[in-house]
């Protein structure tokens, strides 16, 4: 039994002694500069990705609510610039938006936009959106 143990209390020693268990310090640097490049990311785009749930929500409203709002694209328009304008989206207005006349009583409701987020130093990140809906008018 104790040759067991020397076996084994043998095969931790290294050429310098014990060897290292865990994790070292470049290893938790590295770790730690990782968790910061990723809750960077998350804290610049997710307000960002926010934005655009809440776009995607009204275009759904809108489309839902379009029977009885004032019939056609400008009543489309207005009640889109009204709802983006109660939600506090900002960067986006009403020209984003392309609204098409589909089918008899039918219109397709359109959105792109484009984002520049700064990140840090002289690297941006360019965030594209693209949403689309079929709102039912009289």
């Amino acid at each position: 039994m104790r040759v067991l143990e020397r076996e084994t209390h043998l095969r931790h020693l290294g050429k310098h002694g014990l060897r290292q268990r865990g994790m070292g310090l470049m290893g938790l640097l590295v770790t730690i500069n990782l968790v910061a490049f990723f809750l960077t990311l998350l804290l610049k785009l997710g307000p960002v990705d926010v934005q655009f749930w809440t776009v995607r929500s009204i275009m759904g409203d809108v489309a839902v609510q379009s029977d009885i709002l004032s019939p056609g694209p400008r009543g489309l328009h207005e009640s889109l610039a009204k709802r983006l304008n109660i939600n506090s989206i900002t960067g986006i207005d009403a020209k984003n938006f392309k609204i098409e006349k589909q089918r008899e009583a039918t219109d397709r409701i359109d959105f792109a936009s484009e984002r520049r987020v700064h990140l840090f130093y002289n690297i941006d990140a360019v965030v594209t959106f693209a949403h689309q809906v079929i709102a039912k008018t009289h």
